[in-house]
């Protein structure tokens, strides 16, 4: 039906071009209302722009009630996510307590890996000026990547540390 309606538009369009230019050969080219009475009463087009507009309104209505079923998916989308996460979360556990690094299976590999500590910034107040960038605004940049090599020397600088590192799950798939 929308093929249609489109189709029928077009059709109409055409003959309302046509009786349009055979009232300009007439010399009632400006006459805007002669124009309008005659395409009304030679042609379908309102009744097809009509069904075009219920066709609209139409979609509008099935835009509407996909984006609520897109809004549930999404929810559903979430929970399933959270769901493997703490199965993650249950994997790298139960892998840091029996003291396992890699777990080789038939499907994957699992494996923990060991991650760099990371950067806390404490108090950025009291972090020495030698690790912020100048710059005109808004206010000088703290220049993190300087500070964390500087704190993995073993160096102290007040208002920042770093933490303990962490460990990360791994799976690589077969």
């Amino acid at each position: 039906m929308n093929v249609d309606v489109s189709r029928g538009l077009r059709i109409e369009a055409e003959a309302a071009k046509r009786l349009l230019l055979q009232l300009r050969e007439q010399g009632h080219s400006g006459d805007t209302d002669l124009a309008a009475d005659i395409i009304e009463g030679q042609t379908s087009l309102h009744e097809t722009i009509a069904a075009a507009i219920d066709q609209i309104d139409n979609l509008d209505v099935m835009v509407i009630g996909l984006k609520a079923k897109e809004e549930a998916f999404a929810g559903r989308r979430k929970a399933i996510e959270a769901r493997a996460e703490t199965l993650r979360a249950a994997i790298e556990q139960a892998m840091i307590a029996a003291e396992q690094i890699n777990i080789p299976l038939p499907t994957a590999t699992v494996f923990i890996s060991k991650r760099k500590p990371a950067l806390i910034v404490e108090n950025e107040a009291d972090i020495p000026s030698e690790f912020f960038v100048e710059q005109e605004r808004p206010a000088p940049k703290l220049n993190k990547r300087a500070l964390a090599a500087a704190l993995a020397t073993g160096r102290k600088v007040p208002g920042a540390a770093l933490d303990n590192g962490s460990v990360s799950l791994s799976i690589r798939r077969k």
